[in-house]
C-alpha cells in the first residue's frame, strides 16, 4: 500500500509555491518520519496527505483496500492535544467522532470502553482531559482517532511538550500500533525519533525530497 502524489503543486499564495509538480510515493504499514529544516514544508506535506489542504494542481491518490468497503481513513494529531479537546470528560471526548457519525449509542459505549482500555485510560474516564499529564493527553487524542479505525495516523511533532518518560511511553505505544497494522507518519526534527522509524523522508531547505534510514540510537536525545 502507498500514497502517491501525482504532479502536485501547492502554495499558500499563487506567488509562493511550497511544492511544484511533486511526484512522490509514500509506503504504508510502517513508521515514516518526516524531517527537514523549519519552513521546508513538513507540516504542509502532512496536511496534504490528510486532506486538510488541497493541491492547486495534480492529485493525491490514497490506497483502496480490496477487502474493505470503508474509505481509507486518516487521523491527524496536532502538536498540542489541548487544541483538539471539546468535551468535559475522557469518555465523552472519545465518543465525539462516533456521535458525529450517528453510530448507535450501544455501539459507541462498547467501542469507547475498548479504546480507552487500549490506551490505558479507562480508569480515568470521568476526568477532564485538561487534568491529564502530557503523555496521557496524547493518548486520549489518539483514542479519539482510533475509535474511527484509521489506517494511517499522522503525528505532528507529538513529543514537543512531553517529558522523557511520556516520550518513551508514546514511542512504545506507536510501535505497538504499527504491529497491529496501522501506518504512522511522524513529523520530527529529533534524531532519536528518526532512528525509531522504518524510513525517514527528508525535505531539504529547497524542498528536495529523499528517503533514507537511520541506525537505531541507544539513548533518547
Amino acid at each position: 500500500m502507498k500514497i502517491e502524489f501525482q504532479g502536485v503543486s501547492f502554495g499558500y499564495s499563487p506567488e509562493r509555491l511550497i511544492f511544484e509538480n511533486l511526484n512522490l510515493q509514500i509506503p504504508l504499514r510502517q513508521w515514516i518520519a518526516i524531517t527537514g529544516p523549519c519552513g521546508s514544508g513538513k507540516t504542509t506535506l502532512a496536511k496534504l496527505i490528510a486532506g486538510l489542504l488541497k493541491p492547486s494542481v495534480g492529485r493525491i491518490q490514497l490506497p483502496v483496500a480490496d477487502d474493505s468497503p470503508v474509505p481509507f481513513h486518516i487521523g491527524y494529531l496536532y502538536q498540542n492535544p489541548d487544541d483538539q479537546f471539546v468535551h468535559f470528560n475522557l469518555e465523552r471526548e472519545t465518543a465525539f467522532n462516533l456521535e458525529n457519525q450517528s453510530v448507535q449509542p450501544t455501539r459507541i459505549q462498547t467501542v469507547v470502553k475498548e479504546t480507552l482500555e487500549r490506551v490505558r485510560l479507562w480508569a480515568r474516564r470521568s476526568d477532564s482531559p485538561h487534568h491529564l499529564a502530557g503523555g496521557e493527553k496524547q493518548r486520549l487524542a489518539l483514542a479519539g482517532m482510533l475509535v474511527s479505525s484509521p489506517q494511517l495516523l499522522i503525528l505532528d511533532e507529538p513529543t514537543a511538550l512531553l517529558d522523557v518518560f511520556a516520550r518513551k511511553e508514546l514511542y512504545d505505544f506507536s510501535r505497538e500500533l504499527i504491529t497491529q497494522g496501522l501506518s504512522i507518519i511522524w513529523i520530527t526534527q529529533n534524531r532519536y525519533e528518526q532512528s525509531l522509524a522504518d524510513r525517514v523522508l527528508n525535505i531539504s531547505s529547497d524542498r528536495v525530497i529523499s528517503f533514507s534510514t537511520l541506525e537505531v540510537m541507544p539513548h533518547a536525545a
